[in-house]
């Protein structure tokens, strides 16, 4: 049996932050990973491949659909997705090299296998057929074990026809169709993605609008846009049966709930992700997962068992690479005292890399409505701004909602090109408090898209009637 004052279980983004922040404070760390690479479906198939992949998307997009007088271009019908993914293994590797130079420099020790519960403080590091390799026991103990796809017995998942999130990047060609059934973050990106490369995509969504978390104006500009991609959306539907017609050329058939038929060429399914949580043997120590693998946290992200934490997709949403960084970091603060945040933020950024980008930070309008609060809206609009202008950007928004006399910042939202930038400009705002005044009197580079702070929150001054024109 080996000691460590920290066993992480997972070395994805949650995971390896965790670690590093234990072990600059003096810990030692030990890291179980049951994949052969540290990084997790961030690094390896998940954020960083499909990103690659959407970069690719909108070079073609723009060649096919904004062409310049006397250019002229053409895409062949034999490119694979693997010809759009050229940068991917330049990118995962480096990112792999800084993980691992990370892990090195604080010495924290590395070991490949699957983690299983044998004692609320111990973990049994298991090989082939579940053959224990080691035992390590730990002061605190980390699971960050990420999650997948869901996969429902009635979907005929075959990495021919039909996908998930982690197989559809190994597309074996571009197909002609695609049918995406969920509406998430996931689904919304992809859809968006294959648009852009030209395929007929026809986008699923269970709710009865699109991105109901989302500002509502904010949300209606991205579906008119994905719906200007040429996606097909089909609300408040789910697959009743999904088969495959035939295999060459392949042809897969999914009949809805609502009476809808839609055939194409390859199906993704996109509804939900479960936690990996089924191996870790959680029953023997008394922790529960719910019924999709997931782990219920307080604000310290300690489990029923306190020296047990859970950070990263394994405990939901948000379940993005940034916030389960941030749950790492927190989560050893909170175990061993360091300074610092401890407990989890509401403030947090949240992106979507659809095609457009939307993003947004803080309150909603529709949240603050339904509180009662004294409230105003400003908005700078990409087709009014210089440079939204010049990069043909016409239909993108930049909107802050302020609140009270003081008109404090309280709820940035972005839909347009570099949305996931520029939401970081409102998030330091926000951190600062600031009102409408000082952000129209902050000086903006010209051109630039960040100009329309400024314009939004003169406008939301005019509407309270404090500068000419209100």
């Amino acid at each position: 049996m080996t000691s460590f004052d920290v066993v992480v279980i997972g070395g994805g983004p949650a995971g390896e932050r965790a670690a590093v922040q234990a072990a600059r404070a003096g810990k030692q760390v030990a890291v179980i990973e049951r994949e052969h690479v540290v990084g997790g479906a961030c690094i390896n198939w998940g954020t960083i491949p499909s990103k690659t992949l959407r970069e690719s998307a909108l070079f073609v997009y723009g060649l096919t659909r904004n062409r310049l007088h006397g250019i002229r271009s053409e895409i062949t019908d034999e490119i694979t997705v693997a010809d759009f993914m050229y940068r991917e293994r330049i990118v995962v590797q480096r990112e792999l090299e800084l993980i691992n130079d990370s892990l090195d420099r604080y010495r924290i020790e590395v070991l490949q296998g699957q983690a299983r519960f044998a004692d609320p403080h111990t973990v049994a590091l298991t090989g082939v057929n579940g053959q224990t390799r080691m035992l390590l026991t730990a002061e605190v103990i980390v699971i960050a074990t990420g999650s997948r796809p869901s996969h429902p017995a009635d979907v005929p998942f075959d990495e021919r026809c039909v996908f998930d999130s982690d197989t559809i990047l190994r597309l074996p060609r571009i197909p002609r169709s695609m049918t995406v059934l969920g509406a998430g973050v996931i689904g919304i990106e992809y859809a968006a993605i294959f648009a852009a490369l030209g395929l007929q995509v026809t986008l699923v969504d269970t709710r009865e609008r699109l991105l109901p978390y989302f500002d509502r104006e904010i949300a209606e500009i991205l579906t008119r846009e994905l719906r200007r991609l040429g996606i097909v959306l089909v609300h408040n539907d789910r697959h009743r049966t999904i088969s495959k017609v035939r295999d060459e050329p392949p042809l897969v058939r999914c009949r809805t709930e609502g009476g809808n038929l839609f055939e194409s060429d390859v199906l993704l399914y996109c509804v939900g992700r479960d936690g990996n949580t089924r191996e870790l043997g959680l029953e023997s120590i008394g922790i529960k997962p719910d019924e999709r693998g997931l782990l219920t946290v307080n604000d310290h992200f300690q489990t029923s068992i306190p020296h047990i934490y859970a950070v990263g997709d394994v405990i939901g949403y948000p379940a993005l690479a940034s916030t389960s960084m941030d749950q790492g970091r927190k989560a050893m603060r909170h175990a061993f005292n360091l300074p610092g945040s401890k407990d989890r933020s509401e403030m947090l950024p949240f992106a979507i890399y659809s095609i457009p980008e939307a993003s947004y930070i803080g309150e909603t309008e529709e949240q603050l409505k339904e509180r009662g609060a004294d409230y105003v809206c400003g908005r700078g609009r990409y087709e009014m701004n210089a440079r939204g202008q010049i990069i043909g950007d016409q239909f993108g928004l930049l909107k802050l909602v302020f609140e009270g006399p003081e008109n404090l910042l309280r709820g940035v939202h972005v839909v347009g090109q570099a949305a996931s930038e520029l939401i970081h400009i409102g998030q330091a705002l926000m951190m600062a408090d600031a009102t409408a005044a000082q952000i129209a009197d902050t000086l903006y580079n010209y051109p630039t898209l960040s100009d329309m702070y400024r314009h939004a929150a003169l406008e939301a001054l005019r509407a309270r009637r404090l500068v000419p024109g209100g």
